[in-house]
């Protein structure tokens, strides 16, 4: 625990200094004053536009971050060969792995947490207060970031090509909006290959429904149930990703 807690430590003070953190938090807020923009054309409706285009702003951001972030933070080391110096130290590398990677997502977090303090500031300047339910919202988006995290850290470690790893995170990503509508076309598919490629696509990639609490905007919001199963589902894909990442990173020979 102690060596989790030192190596998570060094990591999150590296991404505080990374410039493509900052610049990544810098590009957040410049798109949140566009939202501002952008809502003033809304009339009557700024303020619901300013929450949809906040939030949104706010999950593209972490979603770049978090991608670049995992997919450099193994690789850049095995490069540089700076992972050989770590390893010589009495460290497990399941340990130094998990400190890293809980390092990178308490970094993003940050960055997520001081961008939507500035959108609720702007929020209720024009007169929208729940604090709750944007906590929940930013709780289902912190959820998207974890299991996108895990799963690009584990993409960086089987693909070894930056490039690759990053362009197969978002392809994952994308597919995880559209797990239903793939489950629609694997039933009403009359191929027995496509139907096995699509629900295998469907099951493989992320199920991001779990996480669209903004889609209750507008309507009652979902009880503590669906929360915790939202919860529940990210902690489950972040660990089986994490797993998979460990045996990888033990096959490694360094």
């Amino acid at each position: 625990m102690q060596t989790i807690s030192a190596v998570f430590a060094y990591t999150f003070k590296e991404h505080l200094r990374h410039k493509a953190w900052l610049s990544a938090a810098l590009f957040g807020l410049v798109l949140l004053g566009g939202a501002i923009i952008v809502s003033a054309l809304g009339a009557d409706e700024r303020a619901r536009l300013l929450l949809d285009l906040g939030l949104a702003s706010i999950e593209l951001i972490a979603l770049v971050s978090v991608v670049f972030l995992t997919v450099h933070l193994i690789l850049a080391e095995i490069e540089s060969r700076a992972i050989y110096l770590i390893l010589t130290h009495p460290v497990r590398r399941s340990d130094y792995l998990l400190g890293r990677f809980l390092g990178t997502l308490a970094a993003v977090a940050l960055g997520m947490a001081a961008m939507a303090a500035l959108h609720l500031i702007l929020l209720s300047l024009y007169g929208w207060w729940e604090p709750l339910r944007y906590l929940a919202a930013l709780g289902c988006m912190l959820g998207k970031i974890s299991v996108m995290g895990a799963l690009s850290l584990l993409l960086s470690l089987a693909l070894t090509s930056e490039a690759a790893a990053m362009a197969f995170a978002v392809f994952l990503w994308m597919l995880g909006h559209f797990s239903a509508e793939m489950r629609f076309l694997a039933d009403r598919s009359g191929s027995s290959f496509m139907k096995t490629a699509l629900v295998a696509f469907s099951h493989a990639a992320p199920d991001f429904a779990h996480f669209n609490y903004r889609d209750f905007w507008h309507q009652a919001a979902p009880g503590g149930e669906w929360l915790m199963w939202a919860g529940v589902y990210a902690l489950a894909y972040t660990a089986a990703c994490l797993a998979l990442s460990f045996q990888l990173f033990e096959q490694k020979e360094f």
